[in-house]
């Protein structure tokens, strides 16, 4: 898969909105691919679940506060150290400017550095806050490889998407949460599982699927020359590149998950297990956005602009469709949900309404933002999210102190809603289309969708 090799038939051919379904082309269509990409997300949300579901009932909501505000930080510094070099890869591969093992070798230049500066984080840790995290049972020495294997994770997910190796990606997205589950399965019924266990597993998972990745990308990706040479001038580029995206990638993960540490503040670590319970159930309605977004990035990167600005609206309003259904699907079935969960868990119910609306409004923004960061203007992105993240702070300060988790996910759905508003605009001026046809569902549409149903149900 080098790309010095011919590019993917996927990338060589742009796709027309008429063309979604894939019909009448050979291999998988844009269509086939979203498809197989929603399954797959479909498929790690149902064991993340169940893995959600045995952590909650393992660790009960205090645990589960503790394990989630450490895997948050443990994410907050990948997105730092990472340095965008999951970003780069994505647009230098589609835009075939990079060979894969040139992408892979630097950006193992940078998982190696990152697992430096965190094992001297941990040392630097150890005789100052060592006894207060073991008394809260924070595992905080396992930051030296837990990031680390974060930053090498993201970095070979994205080369797979960047060329559209969208079989293969699935596969380690798949293998994470399965090996995850399978040890905490084994974990719960040989004994006792504490946050420091929960952390092992969630590491033993991702160490898994990093190592298959690296054996599906095969020998493209594990040139040892290019591993050895450090190049200073891609490296720069690569790193140049990826910073101007990777400001708004971790903005937007404090967007998401800041307000756990202000509900910490506020409220307790039980507070901040009842929200993560309640913020994990709404992740489900972006099955659909995630998917799309997912294949649509390296598609829009490829093709000319033109096309780009034809196809995105229709697919922007198709998946706010689908989200505000998934939501309202959501809605219905979540008492009965979290119930699954045991009794501690049923005060996440009221978050999880209030947040539905902001993630209905932010599957928008996952498409918007896409296109914008295909016409090479990342920046662009990196300055809605950190709009974005304003508002969320000041919503947080004034909510989560009178109203709790609910003011908390309240504050949510404002920021969300502010960051789809923007990323409207931004779409506009680099299109020059219209906002009403990123967001209203037409006649037309209708009909392609059952013409698309009907093409793909028909009896053959």
């Amino acid at each position: 898969m080098s790309e010095s090799e011919s590019p993917p038939a996927s990338l060589s051919q742009p796709v027309a909105p008429a063309d979604l379904g894939g019909g009448g082309r050979r291999g998988l269509g844009f269509l086939e691919h979203v498809n197989l990409v929603f399954l797959t997300y479909l498929g790690s949300a149902a064991l993340g679940f169940g893995v959600q579901l045995l952590v909650a009932r393992a660790l009960g909501p205090d645990g589960r506060g503790v394990y989630a505000l450490f895997l948050l930080s443990a994410a907050i510094a990948q997105g730092v150290l990472g340095l965008g070099m999951n970003v780069s890869a994505v647009y230098y591969l589609g835009k075939r400017q990079a060979t894969v093992s040139r992408i892979v070798g630097n950006g193992e230049i940078i998982v190696v550095a990152s697992g430096a500066i965190c094992a001297l984080l941990v040392l630097l840790a150890w005789p100052v806050l060592g006894d207060t995290f073991v008394d809260h049972g924070v595992p905080y020495w396992t930051f030296a490889f837990v990031v680390p294997l974060f930053v090498n994770y993201g970095l070979l997910v994205a080369v797979l998407q960047g060329t559209s190796r969208f079989l293969s990606m699935n596969a380690i997205i798949l293998a994470q949460p399965i090996v995850q589950f399978g040890l905490l399965g084994a974990g719960m019924t040989l004994g006792d599982v504490d946050t420091t266990n929960a952390v092992l597993y969630w590491s033993g998972g991702t160490f898994a699927a990093t190592l298959l990745a690296l054996a599906l990308l095969g020998r493209p990706a594990l040139r040892l020359p290019e591993w050895l040479r450090v190049d200073r001038t891609g490296l720069r580029e690569q790193v140049r590149f990826g910073l101007r995206g990777q400001v708004g990638n971790v903005m937007q993960l404090l967007n998401y998950r800041l307000d756990q540490y202000i509900v910490l503040l506020f409220v307790n670590t039980a507070g901040v297990g009842i929200y993560a319970v309640a913020v994990g159930l709404t992740q489900s309605v972006w099955f659909f956005a995630n998917a799309v977004a997912t294949v649509l990035l390296p598609r829009l990167t490829a093709t000319d602009e033109a096309d780009a600005a034809r196809t995105t609206p229709l697919v922007c309003r198709t998946t706010l469709l689908v989200s505000a259904l998934s939501a309202l699907a959501l809605a219905a079935v979540s008492p009965a949900v979290l119930m699954l969960f045991g009794h501690a868990y049923r005060p996440s119910l009221t978050p999880l309404f209030w947040l539905l609306p902001g993630t209905v409004a932010l599957a928008g923004s996952k498409i918007l933002t896409s296109y914008v960061f295909s016409q090479g203007y990342p920046g662009t992105n990196s300055l809605i999210t950190i709009a974005a993240l304003a508002v969320t702070i000041v919503a947080d300060f004034a909510l989560i102190p009178p109203f709790g988790v609910a003011g908390a996910a309240a504050a949510s759905t404002l920021a969300y809603g502010a960051h789809f508003a923007l990323s409207l605009l931004a779409y506009r001026r680099v299109s020059g289309g219209s906002i009403r046809d990123a967001v209203i569902v037409r006649g037309e549409d209708l009909r392609r969708y059952l013409a698309v149903a009907r093409e793909r149900f028909a009896p053959t």
